[in-house]
C-alpha cells in the first residue's frame, strides 16, 4: 500500500480515538460528535449534519 504522510497520520489518530472508545463503535461516534460540536462552537460554525440516533447508540 502506498501511504502518504497525511493518510498515515489519519490512521494513527483513528487508532488513538478507537482505543479511547475501548473499541466501541457507538462510543466512538458519540465522542467524535461531541468533539465536532465543541470545535464548531469554538470556531463559531453552524454545522448541519445528522446526529447519532438512539438506535445507533444502542447497537
Amino acid at each position: 500500500m502506498n501511504d502518504n504522510e497525511l493518510l498515515i497520520e489519519k490512521v494513527k489518530t483513528q487508532k488513538i480515538l478507537d482505543d479511547r472508545a475501548e473499541h466501541d463503535l457507538a462510543k466512538y461516534v458519540s465522542d467524535t460528535h461531541a468533539r465536532i460540536e465543541a470545535l464548531a462552537s469554538r470556531l463559531e460554525l453552524k454545522l448541519t449534519y445528522g446526529t447519532p440516533t438512539k438506535k445507533a447508540v444502542a447497537a
